[in-house]
């Protein structure tokens, strides 16, 4: 896994010895789609009756939720409305208790990656795995996530959610260039509840008294991380000056630390036959 990054963010990582996970919902002001399941945001408001929904949801519906009410279909249908109504207001008012850090998954470095986020000239990009980042973050008593983001079709459309990562881990094709593996921390201690008063109107099919959160959102998280754990190498920008690894092996040197760094081969040129 790769993680490219600026010299600053770099230094303060090694600096200060904690890894910082940014707020989802701070992502979300580059991708308005980060934390939902897809393209619409409530979509069983698609349909207002039974006899609306597709078949194969209708008789989901009807074998999950006729149990506990009357027995009617209507009534098994209003009963899963009503729990998928609840899902998704507790899911968007939630995004912002993700805390996420982003990897580039590959065997090799990759230039688009460099560019992008390895700032022009003078970036690093960090190298490690699954295991090597797991024991790096063992000594923080919070719980973490590691998975693959999942791309879909930007018109895709889900009804239901299996766990309470899906929606952190579900991006549009638009962004598989990334090919993305997440790091993500639920923060659960003061969570949300934006329903906390609710009454449900039959007539409107929606939650009467919602309450937004009036607390500002939390930009991110720093755990504590063992950094030579953490790092198995550190590669320097292709498009990095001569001086540039001296200057990265000193920064190293100063913190005390072991990992060792290698200078990019992406513009090196291809070998010659004699």
């Amino acid at each position: 896994m790769w993680r490219y990054t600026d010299l600053s963010k770099f230094i303060d990582l090694l600096s200060c010895g904690k890894l910082w996970l940014s707020n989802a919902e701070i992502l979300a002001s580059d991708d308005p789609f980060e934390g939902t399941l897809g393209a619409v945001q409530f979509p069983h408001r698609m349909w207002r009756t039974l006899d609306e929904v597709p078949e194969q949801l209708r008789v989901q519906i009807l074998e999950m939720c006729s149990r506990g009410t009357d027995g009617t279909p209507e009534a098994a249908f209003r009963s899963w409305f009503m729990g998928e109504e609840q899902r998704c207001i507790m899911m968007q008012s939630g995004r912002r208790n993700y805390f996420v850090n982003c990897w580039h998954a590959s065997d090799h470095e990759s230039a688009a990656m460099w560019k992008i986020y390895g700032s022009p000239g003078a970036g690093v990009a960090i190298v490690t795995n699954g295991a090597r980042l797991e024991t790096a973050l063992s000594k923080n008593s919070e719980d973490f996530y590691l998975g693959a983001v999942q791309y879909r079709d930007p018109s895709f459309v889900q009804i239901g959610c299996s766990n309470a990562f899906d929606t952190i881990m579900i991006k549009r094709s638009s962004y598989k260039y990334e090919q993305e593996v997440r790091l993500v921390h639920r923060h659960t201690s003061d969570f949300h509840d934006a329903l906390a008063n609710f009454e449900w109107n039959d007539n409107t099919m929606r939650f009467d008294n919602i309450i937004d959160d009036p607390r500002p959102v939390v930009p991110g998280k720093s755990f504590n991380c063992e950094i030579d754990v953490l790092i198995e190498r550190v590669i320097v920008s292709p498009f990095a000056p001569p001086w540039y690894a001296p200057m990265i092996e000193r920064v190293r040197e100063r913190f005390g630390l072991r990992f060792p760094i290698h200078r990019s081969t992406l513009l090196d040129a291809p070998h010659s036959l004699p």
